[in-house]
């Protein structure tokens, strides 16, 4: 399996799952997922090498709790190159290559919230980027799903980890309902079920994984 932005965070604890059968990609890695020639580069020699992958997991993505108004030009590039950009040249990097072996498993990262239909003042480009994120998941879904390939989306909510924004997390924990901050374990959980070859029946969804943060 491949997982784009597993050196840390979320994206470690997946590929830590899986152990020598996780390739990740990083910049830690010497791959940049904003960058579609740094992509090319390095699906080329994963094709060589193992073939197409079985799943692609995307949990790249930068957070910045910044008003609108008060939001740069350059913060907001980059925060939407970090979400959107590298999502969508990670799919067209690995995805073609699922579809010609006819089989596989795509699972991106939004966020808690995105779909509610109601202002995400704490960081509105931030979530303008990962709702953007669903609506890819959804139309590849759609698209590639009689090839055998499937796509959901995966919404953690406050998830702690050593990259996370604890400080934001603490002011927003009495909106819990569960009364705790989440782990990684309570996201992992949902992507190997995403994964099990069982699981073939399932695509074009989005799975919130918040404790009850969003009712």
């Amino acid at each position: 399996m491949l997982v784009v932005g597993g050196s840390g965070g979320i994206g470690k604890a997946i590929a830590g799952c899986y152990g020598e059968r996780a390739v990740v990609w990083s910049r830690r890695t010497g791959v940049d997922a904003t960058d579609p020639h740094s992509l090319a580069a390095a699906a080329h020699a994963l094709f060589a090498a193992h073939g197409a992958p079985w799943a692609l997991v995307h949990t790249v993505g930068d957070f910045a709790e910044q008003p609108l108004l008060a939001t740069s030009a350059a913060s907001f590039s980059q925060l939407l190159r970090s979400n959107l950009d590298s999502t969508f040249h990670a799919l067209q990097a690995v995805v073609p290559a699922m579809v010609q072996a006819g089989r596989g498993r795509v699972v991106l990262f939004a966020a808690a919230g995105v779909e509610r239909g109601r202002a995400m003042s704490r960081a509105p480009v931030y979530f303008a980027s990962k709702a953007a994120v669903v609506q890819l998941g959804r139309s590849l879904a759609a698209e590639v799903a009689k090839a055998g390939v499937l796509v959901n989306v995966v919404a953690p909510g406050l998830i702690r980890h050593a990259d996370s924004h604890q400080d934001s997390q603490q002011r927003l924990l009495p909106r819990v309902r569960v009364g705790r901050i989440g782990t990684v374990r309570d996201v992992t959980g949902l992507v190997q079920w995403l994964l099990e070859p069982a699981n073939d029946y399932v695509t074009g969804e989005l799975f919130t994984v918040d404790g009850g943060l969003q009712l």
